[in-house]
C-alpha cells in the first residue's frame, strides 16, 4: 500500500494553530488541508500506541494471535500497570487477559501495562516487537520516526523492561505527517479500531470481584466538553509526557468526508489545549473551506492490464472532490501507482481495484 498526501491548498488569512506541529488531512483523498511543521520529528508519548496496534492487527491477520489469545501479567508488567504516575489500569499480577481486553484498555485508557502485555502476546520479546514496529513504519512509507518501545514512555520509565540500547531519557518520536499516514492506514485496514476508540467509557475486568469503569481520555467525543457541532468524532488517541507535551490525533467525519487531525505539543500548560487546538482546526475547515469537484482525465483512471482476462481496469473515480479556500480556476492532475504492479507501462496481475495516489496542483 502506498500512501501520500500530495494535495495542498494554502490560505493567507487562516488562523494559526497554537501547537508545535499540526496537520489536517482528508483521509478519503489524501489531501493536506492544513499543516505546520508537519515533517518535524517530535516526541509523541502515547500516540505511539497507534503503531503498536497496527503491528498487533498484522499479527491477528497472520494468525499469530487472535482476539481471544490470553496474556499472563508478569511482575514486570504489573509494576508498570500499577504505577499511579503512569496511565495505569491496575492489571493484576499472574492474572491473564485477552488481546481484545488489552486492546480496549490501551485505546480507551491508554493503559501502559496493557500495551506492554499486547506487545508480548505473540511470544515476542519487547526488542523483537519494537523491530516489527520499525518495519511497519518503513512499510507504510513513514519518513521521520524513532521507535524504542510500544508504550510511548521514556526508556527509563519502562522499569525492568527498559532497553539497554537506549539512554534513560530516550523516547519515541514521529512527525505529524507520519502520524496522519499511519492513522489513514488504520482507518482503511482496521475500521473496527474506531468502534473501540469511539467508546465514551468502558468496563474492565481486573480480577474476580473487581471491575473498573474507565472514562475515555478523549474529551471531543459526542456530548463531551470539546465536541464540535456537525463533526461525528470517532476517536482517536491522546498522548502526554514532559517532553511531548499534550498531543492528540482525531478521526472525525464532516460533510461525508473522513478527516484526520494531528496536534503535537499544544502550547501552554493546560493539557486540554490539544482539544482546543483540534477544535480550531475543525472550525478552520468549516469556516474557510468548501468542497469542489474536479473531473479526472480518463487516461488517469483507466489502465491496460497485462496478462489478464480483462483488458481495462478503472482504478479510481472519474471525479475528485477536494477542499479549497478559494475558487479553483485550473488544475493539473497526475496519478501515481505502486510500481510493484507496473511492467513496461502496463498494470500486471495480480492487481486489485484501488485508488491511485493523486498529485494535484491548483491555481
Amino acid at each position: 500500500m502506498v500512501v501520500n498526501y500530495p494535495v495542498r491548498v494554502e490560505g493567507s488569512s487562516e488562523p494559526k494553530i497554537a501547537a508545535e506541529a499540526v496537520e489536517m488531512v482528508d483521509a478519503d483523498t489524501g489531501q493536506i488541508i492544513y499543516q505546520k511543521h508537519a515533517q518535524w520529528q517530535l516526541p509523541i508519548a502515547s500516540i505511539t500506541k497507534l503503531l503498536t496496534v497496527a503491528v498487533i492487527h498484522d499479527e491477528i491477520k497472520h494468525h499469530q494471535i487472535s482476539p481471544r489469545t490470553k496474556v499472563e501479567i508478569t511482575p514486570d508488567i504489573a509494576a508498570i500497570s500499577n504505577d499511579p504516575r503512569y496511565s495505569s489500569i491496575g492489571l493484576a499480577g499472574s492474572q491473564s487477559y485477552s488481546v481484545l481486553e488489552l486492546l480496549n484498555a490501551a485505546m480507551v485508557k491508554s493503559a501502559d501495562g496493557a500495551t506492554v502485555a499486547l506487545a508480548l502476546a505473540g511470544g515476542n520479546s519487547l526488542d523483537e516487537f519494537v523491530t516489527k514496529m520499525n518495519q511497519k513504519a518503513a512499510q507504510l512509507g513513514l519518513k521521520h520516526y524513532h521507535i524504542i518501545n510500544p508504550t510511548g514512555l521514556s526508556n527509563g520509565d519502562m522499569k525492568m523492561l527498559k532497553s539497554a540500547d537506549y539512554s534513560t531519557d530516550d523516547e519515541n518520536q514521529l512527525s505529524a505527517n507520519d502520524i496522519a499516514i499511519l492513522t489513514q492506514y488504520l482507518w482503511n485496514s482496521y475500521p473496527q479500531l474506531f468502534q473501540v476508540s469511539a467508546q465514551k467509557a468502558a468496563n474492565f475486568y481486573i480480577k474476580p470481584g473487581e471491575v473498573k469503569r474507565i472514562d475515555n481520555l478523549n474529551k471531543m467525543l459526542p456530548g463531551n466538553t470539546y465536541a464540535v457541532p456537525g463533526v461525528k468524532m470517532l476517536g482517536l488517541k491522546t498522548g502526554t509526557s514532559p517532553r511531548a507535551g499534550a498531543c492528540f490525533v482525531s478521526a472525525g467525519v464532516y460533510r461525508g468526508h473522513r478527516i484526520i487531525t494531528v496536534v503535537l505539543h499544544a502550547d501552554g500548560d493546560n493539557p486540554d489545549n490539544r482539544f482546543i487546538q483540534t477544535q480550531a482546526l475543525y472550525r478552520l475547515l468549516k469556516q474557510h473551506y468548501h468542497l469542489q469537484t474536479m473531473r479526472v482525465p480518463t487516461q488517469l483512471t483507466l489502465f491496460k492490464v497485462k496478462g489478464a482476462n480483462i483488458t481495462n481496469l478503472q482504478v479510481s473515480s472519474p471525479k475528485l472532490t477536494v477542499w479549497s479556500n478559494h475558487s479553483i480556476t485550473s488544475g493539473d492532475i497526475g496519478s501515481q501507482l505502486d510500481t510493484n504492479f507496473i511492467k513496461q507501462g502496463r498494470l500486471v496481475r495480480p492487481v486489485k481495484k484501488t485508488s491511485a495516489n493523486w498529485e494535484v496542483v491548483f491555481s
